[in-house]
């Protein structure tokens, strides 16, 4: 990992587990298998719901950084490394949640979920954490930016054979040790038509997920150095299968991705983005009739729609919740959906958080969209800094996403929301660091220079 200056100073880059060559890339790699190829119902059962394998492999992680911070000789100057900072606030404010809610009055089937919520929430600050600091070049950045992609993108694939199918398939894995969470799942329908969920609990976290990395996958896509060919193939099935998601949270995130993404490109690249999204809702139409017009009507009949109903008439439950714990909340986690389906992230932390809660969220957000502007304007290569702003798009939509999803409630799109948040904090980082050597660098030679002269 790096030092706590941002550079690597005299501390070591890599995790140091002798002779494994492992770095915190290589154990984030394992986390997004998990996190991926898992199917999200199947957990360790007497863990509950912090019993999915991701989340184990997060906790580790978490783990794993602060014992190689509290084992480490090496000193390093002080450097605010704001993304770290804002994560580890973020997850102060929790413990103060918790130790609140559990001084409270809490009702007893609220204990577990608080417990749960309090270790859900070390093991996402675990990933942007270990990320941040251990993610050690700008080459394993990278490699770990495209295992993501690449695992996204072969979720996709199966979420296309499954609406092609009308099979699951998932619910047909037996994995020792997990409990067999999808025995009585099925894929979902709307208007008729199949909605699939690829190993994702429900069609709306899948479809969250993609959106949030479909950026990355137009980078890559039209950026990457090599195998551009295989990124390109990926992209079809992720952005074909945000169409069949049939979800408006995906359609709305995936409009603010590319929003973002679009500010950075020409205008030459603006219009062939065009023409490829026209031929590509061109395509979809002709291939998987129905779905477009069930999209549509998304939109064109809200007024109209029970979840968008039920979404409005919330409002009034948060306010009398809110006003029983403005300042901490009632505890992270429990909120639970005897009481409501909110279906939006920022409410649901602001009753379980209150203002402390949903303020350190917002606060590491925002720190993270600055941080990615920072790493896409420091970064010498021009690879590195469309990475940069493709990461920047992808917060920004996971960011869209808690306005219409609960996204803390499904491990997927909190995991993969999290990673994205410490990969921009690992990105900024690297870019300051490489910055800071070339200047160090150019120094040297000068003064090499005027004593040879």
């Amino acid at each position: 990992m790096a030092g706590a200056d941002g550079t690597s100073g005299s501390a070591t880059t890599h995790l140091p587990v002798r002779g494994a060559g492992l770095d915190a890339a290589s154990v984030l790699t394992v986390f997004v298998v998990l996190l991926l190829a898992v199917p999200s119902p199947m957990v360790v059962a007497p863990l509950g719901t912090a019993g999915a394998p991701s989340t184990i492999a997060a906790l580790g992680g978490f783990a794993l950084w602060a014992w190689f911070h509290v084992q480490r000789t090496a000193p390093g100057a002080v450097d605010r490394q704001p993304v770290r900072l804002a994560a580890l606030g973020w997850l102060l404010a929790i413990l103060a949640v918790y130790a609140y809610a559990m001084g409270s009055p809490l009702p007893g089937d609220e204990i577990s979920p608080a417990d749960s919520g309090l270790l859900k929430a070390v093991g996402l600050v675990g990933l942007v954490v270990l990320a941040n600091d251990g993610t050690p070049t700008f080459e394993r950045h990278r490699a770990l930016v495209r295992r993501l992609l690449i695992g996204v993108g072969l979720v996709a694939v199966l979420g296309v054979v499954q609406y092609s199918t009308k099979q699951l398939f998932v619910d047909r894995l037996s994995i020792p040790g997990l409990t067999n969470g999808t025995a009585d799942w099925v894929l979902s329908t709307r208007s008729g038509l199949i909605r699939p969920s690829g190993t994702a609990t429900h069609p709306i976290e899948f479809g969250v997920v993609l959106t949030m990395v479909l950026p990355l996958a137009i980078t890559f896509a039209l950026r990457s150095p090599t195998r551009r060919w295989l990124y390109r193939l990926l992209l079809a099935p992720i952005a074909l299968a945000v169409f069949l998601s049939i979800s408006r949270s995906a359609v709305l995130c995936a409009l603010v991705a590319l929003v973002v993404l679009a500010v950075r490109w020409s205008a030459r690249v603006r219009l062939g983005a065009l023409v490829v999204t026209l031929g590509a809702t061109a395509v979809v139409y002709l291939l998987v009739p129905g779905v477009l017009g069930t999209i549509g009507r998304l939109f064109t009949g809200a007024g109209n729609d029970p979840s968008i109903t039920s979404r409005t008439d919330s409002y009034q439950i948060v306010e009398t919740f809110f006003e029983r714990s403005p300042v901490l909340g009632r505890g992270f986690g429990t909120f639970l959906t005897r009481y409501w389906i909110l279906d939006n992230g920022y409410l649901g932390l602001l009753i379980e958080g209150g203002v402390v809660g949903l303020g350190g969220l917002l606060l590491l957000i925002a720190t993270t969209l600055v941080a990615a502007s920072t790493a896409r304007r420091a970064a010498a290569a021009s690879f590195d800094q469309e990475v940069a702003h493709a990461l920047l798009a992808a917060v920004a939509a996971g960011a869209c996403s808690l306005a219409f999803f609960d996204t803390f409630a499904f491990p997927q799109s909190a995991g993969c929301f999290f990673l994205l948040i410490g990969l921009v904090g690992a990105s900024r980082r690297l870019a300051l660091q490489d910055a800071t050597t070339t200047r160090v660098a150019a120094v040297e030679r000068r003064r090499t220079e005027e004593v040879v002269a």
